[in-house]
């Protein structure tokens, strides 16, 4: 078949890792000049588009779509470009993590002006091209309404983060829900509970103190479970509390986990906002011994209160920790990286293409203000000389923090509706010299699973 395709249309270049048969066609995937196509046939082929390859893959390959990951050790790979999949692949094949291949949030794809489902599909898409024949799952990451999370269960994603981070309330203005402070009164008030060296006590102050600042956020988190249960028989669901000023104490750890016991919330996850910064793009800032003695603390509630994975958020690029995480917490920890991969992308421009690279980073200056808002990063770019971009060696360019998360931040101006030209020339680069791009994804990649394995 290889051999008939090749005479028949010599400007294409086949990925013989996505040759598969049913019945009489053949499927796999071509490219040319730079756009890929899913082939169908035997003697005859039919050329389908890449982005509307993945509803025919999984139809014709059921195992293509995404499932549960439960309790394992998984690893989420958000794909901004849409073309990280292959490199995310040939990282997670080394390691023994369940791969989340399709992770992206809603805040991401309103600035990229992408869907859930081209998420989905893109990663369905590099799983087929490349071979890839075991699980995966597909995180509809920092979901905060109904609307996201139909979308998302309409495309068929199987793992879903809740972030009730706007409904997490302020002691000094809060006006708390008596009937439901009295609830958790004579729930919790005066009770005790010992862990390993240490015990908490809920006294009425604390349980007050708790119901106003957590009690509309649980409340928003069942809301969602029971949304999506009444439309999606199996999922991962995990509790995101980590966008916070404030790293979560013990005791709030505790009270979390026993309302979602209480209310018949079955998580898989909870991401707890860890001491320190984890800040895009670049290493862990803080304390490392005051971390591990923390986080410490948090595994033994884990431990007596679980089973359920502790999820690191921001995990991009948090190398010195990474072995103090893995090490303390052990098994069942998820990790979710993002803008890594996308940085990735960056650096593939800036070796194939600088000018188009300045161009890039020009852009992501003018937008900083804008886009740095939501965000929790420290880049001075007042720092960032345009002629050392146009000219410095790429490890030390992509050694700098202040470039590293002026990329992270730009990529809905880069890649989204703003500038369509701009997006055509990078995605234009990264579809023509993919194996560079996959190479240096696959090289980051491995670097954070080795550290975490």
């Amino acid at each position: 078949m290889n051999d008939l395709f090749k005479k028949k249309y010599p400007e294409f270049e086949v990925f013989d890792s996505s040759i598969r048969k049913q019945g009489e066609k053949y499927y796999f995937v071509a490219r040319r000049k730079g756009k890929y196509y899913l082939v169908t046939g035997n003697h005859t082929f039919n050329f389908i588009e890449k982005e509307a390859a993945a509803k025919i893959i999984r139809d014709v390959f059921p195992f293509f779509n995404p499932v549960c990951s439960g309790l394992k050790n998984s690893f989420g790979f958000g794909d901004r470009t849409g073309f990280a999949t292959p490199g995310h692949i040939m990282a997670v094949k080394k390691s023994s993590f369940f791969p989340i291949f399709a992770q992206q949030s809603a805040r991401e794809l309103e600035r990229m002006s992408r869907s859930f489902q081209q998420v989905i599909d893109d990663a369905i898409f590099w799983c087929f091209t490349f071979g890839w024949s075991g699980p995966f799952g597909a995180d509809a990451d920092h979901a905060k309404s109904f609307n996201v999370l139909e979308e998302a269960i309409n495309a068929g994603f199987s793992f879903f983060t809740i972030d009730p981070s706007d409904k997490i309330g302020k002691i000094e203005e809060s006006e708390e829900n008596k009937d439901q402070l009295v609830t958790y009164l004579k729930e919790y008030s005066g009770k005790k509970f010992s862990f390993d060296g240490f015990e908490i006590l809920f006294t009425d102050e604390v349980v007050g103190n708790l119901a106003i600042i957590f009690g509309k956020a649980i409340d928003f988190v069942q809301d969602c479970y029971l949304f999506i249960r009444d439309k999606k028989k199996n999922f991962d669901f995990e509790v995101s509390i980590d966008e916070t000023k404030l790293p979560t104490t013990p005791v709030a750890h505790v009270f979390i986990v026993l309302e979602l016991i209480r209310r018949k919330i079955n998580f898989q996850s909870l991401a707890l906002r860890l001491p320190g910064k984890f800040e895009k793009g670049i290493d862990y800032k803080g304390d490392i011994k005051q971390f591990a003695q923390e986080i410490e603390i948090h595994n033994s509630i884990r431990r007596k209160l679980g089973p359920y994975k502790i999820s690191l958020h921001s995990g991009s690029d948090k190398f010195s920790i990474y072995k103090i995480f893995r090490e303390i917490f052990g098994d069942m920890i998820h990790v979710k990286t993002s803008g890594t991969s996308w940085i990735q992308a960056m650096k593939t421009i800036a070796v194939l293409d600088r000018d188009l690279f300045v161009r890039c980073i020009e852009i992501g200056l003018r937008d900083f203000r804008e886009n740095s808002a939501s965000y929790e990063i420290s880049a001075d770019v007042s720092n960032v000389c345009l002629e050392k971009v146009r000219n410095e060696n790429i490890v030390e360019l992509f050694a700098n923090n202040n470039i590293r998360q002026l990329i992270h931040i730009s990529y809905g101006s880069i890649i989204g509706n703003k500038d369509p030209e701009l997006k055509d020339a990078v995605y234009l680069a990264l579809g023509r010299n993919l194996e560079l791009y996959t190479q240096f994804v696959e090289q980051h990649i491995s670097k954070h699973l080795k550290l975490l394995s």
